[in-house]
């Protein structure tokens, strides 16, 4: 290694983590890694060797930002790659978080509430279904977890919380939580057009489409900003329609809120391919890894996908860590003001990144369509969906 790489990257690199197993129990790994001109690293934790084998990151590129390569490296082997809602590395008193989530439960049953539940869905937290409010005889969505409460009563207390105090016309209206037996019965709005996804796998949007699914989620993360909270996982599956073509912002199950104390994050949360590089490079970061976030959710939009979704999962995470975004596909199908919005969504330098209020006030956002002008994508959407089904 020549003086200068020594004086750039060091003889070694310390990485620390914490790890939380389900009470107050810290474990620090310090791992020794040299950097050699000629290969590459040595050194490297057996499992951290095998991945970057196949990560498809060259040995060129370990050799221009070995920095970048073991901080993906690093993210890689962190349970939230997996999708698990990681809790912040801290000790957690259980039964405080006990008693704090016993006061936002209701003491009524909701089998009183509640009728003719139809499943509609299954997630990693428990399954999701239709049914019909009594009181109210409107439909509601009902998100009933089991074991997950008790593995996870940080996780479940956070989400009910932040639902709970969240109130926009652009945020899935929360109505009530429920204890019954061992299991947690939670109640949201049921928004009736399905997913963001489901639109975007089959239909080609136009501009006014995408700037009016834009300008509602910008209103969303305006109010939540506002309130100094990060939502970090924003992304097409989060983002729920109406048949009346209305926008809401769903899943605040890894919403963190800031206070004067804690005005930055760093702990990794989230869905890969839409996070911010300073995310993934363990760096700390605010409410602008939103906005990135909206950034890709725009490329999805416009091409049916996030960036990097074919590429090895260790490779588009250095990739977004290192260059961010790819060019569209076919830049000159787009005007000018959609692609000066998503680059000020996409700008590595988070200073220059703008904020949920400015991009409300950007030109693209006029060109956005009523929301009557999305109803025949959802349309469409679920007349696919039906369709499977009767396959």
């Amino acid at each position: 290694m020549s003086n200068k790489e020594k004086k750039l990257f060091g003889k070694f690199r310390k990485k620390k983590k914490d790890i939380v197993i389900s009470r107050p129990y810290n474990v620090t790994h310090d791992i020794h890694v040299d950097f050699n001109s000629e290969t590459g690293f040595t050194g490297l934790p057996k499992q951290w060797e095998s991945l970057l084998k196949t990560s498809g990151i060259t040995k060129e590129e370990v050799h221009q930002n070995p920095d970048a390569v073991l901080d993906v490296l690093e993210f890689q082997n962190k349970p939230t790659m997996k999708g698990q809602k990681k809790q912040e590395a801290q000790p957690t008193n259980t039964t405080n978080v006990q008693r704090k989530l016993d006061t936002l439960i209701s003491k009524e049953d909701p089998n009183q509430l509640f009728t003719g539940l139809k499943k509609i869905g299954e997630g990693s937290t428990g399954s999701v279904y239709v049914a019909t409010h009594k009181a109210t005889g409107k439909q509601v969505a009902l998100k009933i977890m089991g074991e997950f409460i008790q593995q996870n009563m940080k996780v479940v207390e956070n989400e009910i919380a932040m639902m709970r105090s969240s109130k926009h016309k652009n945020v899935v209206e929360y109505i009530g939580s429920y204890l019954t037996g061992d299991s947690l019965w939670v109640a949201m709005e049921y928004m009736d057009g399905g997913s963001l996804t489901e639109i975007v796998s089959i239909c080609k949007m136009s501009e006014p489409q995408i700037a009016a699914v834009c300008k509602e989620i910008l209103r969303a993360l305006n109010y939540i900003h506002g309130l100094n909270r990060i939502h970090r996982d924003i992304k097409s599956d989060n983002v729920l329609l109406s048949t009346k073509g209305e926008v809401k912002l769903a899943d605040f199950g890894y919403c963190a809120q800031l206070t004067d104390e804690v005005t930055k994050r760093n702990s990794v949360v989230g869905t890969p391919y839409w996070m911010a590089p300073e995310l993934i490079r363990g760096q700390d970061y605010g409410v602008k890894v939103d906005i990135w976030s909206l950034g890709i959710l725009m490329v999805e939009m416009a091409e049916g996908e996030p960036p990097y979704l074919d590429y090895p999962p260790l490779r588009a995470l250095f990739l977004i860590a290192t260059h961010g975004p790819p060019d569209l596909k076919e830049p000159d199908s787009w005007s000018s003001e959609f692609k000066d919005f998503m680059a000020k969504c996409l700008e590595k330098e988070v200073t220059s990144r703008a904020t949920a209020d400015q991009l409300l006030r950007h030109p693209f956002i006029r060109k956005a369509c009523s929301l009557r002008g999305l109803i025949p994508l959802v349309h469409k959407a679920k007349e696919n969906q039906t369709n499977l089904d009767d396959i």
